[in-house]
């Protein structure tokens, strides 16, 4: 793998949501600047409230050193990215809460903090005060193998670099590259921007720059350097105190971890999930949510038990795949008021309020719920003006109100918190999540790879097809490990074998990353 700018993996990792990614290269990268391995990083994001402020941060912790703990914080969880952080907080041991609070007149990114804090953790020492972050677009010199993080160099204050810079530019026969070999880019952002606003002073004759000025025009440019380094991008900040108290909790996650000591496995959680359907069909519960990962087989397995006691899609069951207005969900619930309506690939419907209302009664615990539809319409009609229900159903009509009898199943790839926010589904239904790891998702691959159904006529036999989720495996492909990306995989080396293409176990590998 090349090289790729540190400031631009961070960014793309954060971006894309994956804090985990994005937390361990923090994590490799302060071990490094500052010589410290045992370091490390608490997981995902903790929620904390302290004089200076509430928020949730990212925290680093280095046991018996004289900078203890640093966290990196935003203002809230769906905000956090690269380009937006708000503050950080530092222990040195001697407080619960953060012994230095570094906030900063605008937000600023990871990139422009990072190495001043590596250096602060390094020395143990954090003098209070002003504090200037690097400039934005500065290359900070810093282009990380993101395999070994082997090249490191020092980036560059701007705040030590101005006052040299000046005193550069000043001294007899200055030479614009002397600013780059001392300074690096960012004394010529520096430079280039003092030549913008003082032109009469910094001129440029032939290839060369000029000082046409005198120590009374020194002192002058040493007195715009707040007024530059705002103007290349430097983020001005204070560190001062932190808060004698704070009150944190650690996120959902490692919450879950820690009191989910005994996780249950993948092949345990299809059981749960298996019976869980098989209780809902038969009355133990008028509606089952299943949260988590897509592509795990949540929908293969509903429907493969739906099948076994008997039922089919329009038979039994109706499965609705797709997003859904409240009005289209009481039509379908009205349609198959006394069967199972599957709710497929539907989270839209949730973020809708009319539509969550419309769950919420419809998963009532009553063996019969009464569904109200109070908008007014030229297909809403007093149900008693039909006799028979499937009269409105062939004349298009919904009823003003119907008694439900039926069962409700959603799947989704939300996680639980995100499914039922509110927490008032959960009070309602069977609620499970499925959610194997990595590992647990290509074990249960070489378990079932036998069994997948290739497209069309291509086939492959048992071997290729294990060896197929032994490259899967061991690839580096950025998505998680999921089962349509199993079945893409095998069809991409059926299709291989089948038209003669001989791909190498490299090139397959790198096609399925790419492609599959």
């Amino acid at each position: 793998m090349g090289t790729m700018q540190f400031k631009d993996y961070i960014t793309e990792e954060l971006a894309t949501g994956s804090l985990e990614k994005a937390g361990n290269i923090i994590l490799r990268y302060l071990r490094k600047k500052t010589g410290n391995k045992s370091m490390f990083a608490n997981l995902g994001l903790e929620r904390f409230k302290n004089s200076n402020g509430a928020g949730y941060g990212l925290r680093y912790y280095a046991p018996g050193k004289k900078i203890e703990s640093i966290r990196f914080n935003w203002s809230s969880v769906g905000g956090a990215s690269s380009q937006n952080l708000t503050s950080i907080d530092m222990w040195n041991g001697s407080t619960s809460g953060p012994t230095y609070h570094i906030s900063f007149d605008r937000d600023v990114s990871l990139v422009q903090v990072l190495p001043q804090i590596a250096d602060m953790a390094k020395s143990g020492k954090v003098k209070t005060g002003k504090f200037t972050a690097y400039p934005k677009d500065i290359s900070l010199k810093e282009d990380l193998d993101v395999e070994d993080f082997n090249v490191l160099t020092e980036a560059v204050d701007p705040v030590n670099a101005y006052d040299n810079v000046v005193e550069l530019i000043a001294s007899p026969g200055f030479k614009k590259i002397k600013v780059f070999k001392v300074w690096k880019s960012v004394g010529l952002k520096i430079f280039d921007e003092l030549e913008v606003q003082n032109p009469a002073l910094i001129q440029k004759v032939g290839r060369q720059y000029v000082w046409k000025g005198n120590k009374k025009d020194v002192t002058k440019l040493l007195s715009q350097k707040s007024n530059i380094l705002s103007a290349i991008g430097a983020v001005n900040g204070t560190i001062r105190g932190g808060s004698a108290k704070e009150t944190y909790s650690h996120n959902s996650q490692l919450d879950e971890l820690e009191a989910d000591k005994e996780r249950l496995t993948f092949e345990k959680q299809l059981d749960d999930l298996e019976n869980l359907i098989k209780m809902t069909a038969s009355g133990a519960s008028n509606a089952l949510f299943i949260a988590g990962r897509g592509g795990v087989g949540k929908t293969h397995t509903v429907e493969k038990v739906l099948s076994g006691i008997g039922l089919s899609d329009g038979n039994g069951y109706f499965k609705n795949t797709g997003t859904a207005s409240a009005a289209g969900i009481y039509s379908l619930l009205f349609k198959y008021q006394n069967d199972i309506v599957l709710f497929d690939d539907s989270d839209d419907a949730l973020k809708d309020q009319e539509a969550r209302n419309m769950f919420k009664a419809a998963t009532d615990t009553k063996k019969v719920r009464k569904l109200v539809w109070n908008k007014m319409g030229k297909n809403v009609v007093e149900p008693d003006e039909y006799e028979d229900p499937q009269e409105l159903i062939d004349d298009g009509k919904i009823p003003r109100y119907f008694e439900f009898t039926g069962k409700i199943i959603f799947i989704s790839n939300l996680k639980m918190d995100k499914l039922d926010p509110d927490g008032a589904i959960r009070t309602r239904a069977f609620m499970i999540e499925i959610d194997p790891t990595d590992a647990e998702i290509y074990d249960f691959m070489e378990a079932i790879v036998d069994k997948i159904k290739l497209d069309g006529d291509l086939k492959l036999d048992s071997a290729t097809r294990k060896k197929t989720v032994d490259l899967l495996r061991k690839g580096k492909s950025k998505q998680t490990a999921n089962l349509r990306k199993l079945s893409r995989a095998l069809n991409m080396q059926a299709g291989s074998l089948k038209s003669g293409v001989n791909i190498s176990d490299g090139d397959l590998t790198r096609m399925i990353e790419t492609y599959a």
